[in-house]
C-alpha cells in the first residue's frame, strides 16, 4: 500500500506536466490551424484576382544627363528581343472592343513635376483597364515613346502585368541613342515585333491571326542604334501603391488599381 501510494504521489507531478504539455500542444495546433486558414484565404483571394479588371497607369521618363551624368558605360552588346505573342494599344477583340481600354490618367501631378524639371523628359504616359491573368496567360504589351527614327522610337519594348499571390510586373524596356547617318548601317540593329502566332491564342488575343499592330507592320529599312540601355526587372506590387523602377538613363512610375464593381466601396 505504501509503495502504491508513493507511486501515485510520484505520478502526480508527471500527470500535471503531461496535462500542461497537452494544453500547449492544443494551443500550438490551434495556432497552426488559424495560420493555415489565413494562408488559404490569401491564396483563394489571389486566385480570385485572375480575370479581374484592373486599372494600370504608367509613366516612363528619361534623364537628360543620360549615361554620362550617371558615370556609367553603355552595354556593349545588349540582347534585344520581342516576345512572339503580344498586344498593343490598338488591339481589339472578336467583338471589336479594345483589349486595353484607355482611361483618364490620375498621375498627372507626377508627370507635370517631371516636365517642369530640366533633368527629365516624359516619354510615355498612359492609363488603361485590363483583365489580369497568371503570368503564363498574361499578354506582353508593346510600349514606345520619345523621338522617332523611321518605325522605331527612343523608348521601346514590352511590359507584362500578371497576378499570382501578388500583382507582378515584368519589364523588358530599352532606350536607344540612334546611330548617325555616317555610321552607315553599323551599330545595334533594333528589333521589330513579329506577327502574332496562331498556335496558342492569348486570353486577350484578337483572334487566331490577331488584329493587333503586328498585322500592320511594314518592311521598312532597318534602323540601328549607336547605344542601347535596358531596363529588365521583376517587381512584386500591391494594388493602389505607386512603384518606381530606376535606371541611370530612364525610370518608370507605375500604379495598379483594382476597378471597383458597382455597389462596392473602397
Amino acid at each position: 500500500m505504501i509503495d502504491c501510494g508513493s507511486r501515485r504521489r510520484a505520478a502526480t507531478p508527471g500527470s500535471e506536466h503531461n496535462k500542461a504539455s497537452g494544453i500547449n500542444m492544443t494551443r500550438f495546433l490551434k495556432l497552426c490551424s488559424a495560420l493555415l486558414m489565413v494562408l488559404s484565404a490569401t491564396s483563394t483571394q489571389a486566385a480570385s484576382y485572375a480575370g479581374t479588371t484592373f486599372e494600370i497607369e504608367m509613366i516612363v521618363f528619361s534623364r537628360t544627363a543620360g549615361m554620362d551624368g550617371a558615370r556609367e558605360d553603355w552595354p556593349a552588346a545588349p540582347r534585344l528581343s520581342y516576345p512572339g505573342r503580344w498586344i498593343d494599344f490598338s488591339s481589339t477583340g472578336d467583338d471589336g472592343a479594345p483589349l486595353l481600354d484607355q482611361v483618364p490618367t490620375q498621375l498627372d501631378n507626377k508627370a507635370a513635376a517631371l516636365k517642369r524639371s530640366s533633368s527629365y523628359r516624359v516619354l510615355f504616359h498612359k492609363a488603361w483597364q485590363q483583365r489580369l491573368w497568371q503570368k503564363r496567360r498574361a499578354p506582353s504589351i508593346l510600349v514606345s515613346g520619345g523621338e522617332t527614327n523611321g518605325r522605331h522610337s527612343e523608348l521601346e519594348g514590352t511590359i507584362k502585368v500578371s497576378v499570382s499571390r501578388y500583382l507582378h510586373l515584368s519589364t523588358n524596356l530599352w532606350m536607344s541613342e540612334f546611330a548617325s547617318p555616317a555610321m552607315d548601317g553599323r551599330g545595334i540593329l533594333l528589333p521589330t515585333p513579329s506577327r502574332q502566332q496562331d498556335d496558342e491564342p492569348l486570353e486577350l488575343s484578337a483572334g487566331p491571326a490577331g488584329t493587333s499592330g503586328a498585322m500592320r507592320l511594314r518592311a521598312d529599312a532597318p534602323v540601328y542604334a549607336a547605344h542601347v540601355a535596358q531596363l529588365q526587372q521583376e517587381r512584386r506590387m500591391r494594388s493602389g501603391e505607386l512603384h518606381y523602377l530606376d535606371h541611370p538613363l530612364f525610370g518608370v512610375l507605375i500604379q495598379v488599381r483594382k476597378v471597383e464593381k458597382p455597389g462596392e466601396s473602397g
